[in-house]
């Protein structure tokens, strides 16, 4: 790939080679609740986002067939 992630930098995508082509994937996590707050304190929520316009059409496709 002519333009590999910096490992420093802000974002670093997830590649999966599958069937349906190299996807690519963003993360993000969330934290949800203070230390205070024992029923939310160690909830967290990671969340997987298309890199691009391939990997968000093929989502669409994946997703179309599951129906």
């Amino acid at each position: 790939d002519a333009h590999e992630p910096d490992p420093a930098g802000v974002v670093v995508p997830l590649r999966l080679v599958t069937e349906a082509g190299t996807l690519a994937f963003i993360s993000t996590t969330t934290i949800f609740g203070t230390p205070v707050d024992i029923t939310l304190q160690e909830l967290a929520l990671e969340t997987f986002f298309p890199a691009d316009d391939l990997t968000a059409e093929r989502m669409r496709q994946i997703a179309a067939n599951l129906t």
